[in-house]
């Protein structure tokens, strides 16, 4: 087993459609991190909205929305 070390608070979790990015919301810092999947590594660490709980990633893939709970926003990112 491999640990992937992300930011505080981990909760959501989202694949892209061809599998070779993971989005985990971390809920304490505020971020989304962004998982090759090849690699296994963070490859980039995005600040969103209070709280991000939930993580979706449009089927095009050139969209990734993130649900915040703390200001009841939706934060988009072009991927």
């Amino acid at each position: 087993m491999r640990l992937i070390r992300v930011d505080s608070g981990p909760t959501g979790v989202a694949v892209n459609p061809t599998g070779s990015r993971l989005y985990v919301a971390n809920t304490l810092s505020n971020t989304v991190s962004v998982i090759d999947t090849a690699t296994n590594g963070v490859v980039a660490t995005i600040p969103v909205g209070d709280a991000p709980i939930g993580v979706a990633v449009a089927p095009d893939a050139r969209r990734v929305y993130v649900a915040n709970s703390a200001s009841s926003s939706v934060s988009v990112i072009d991927t």
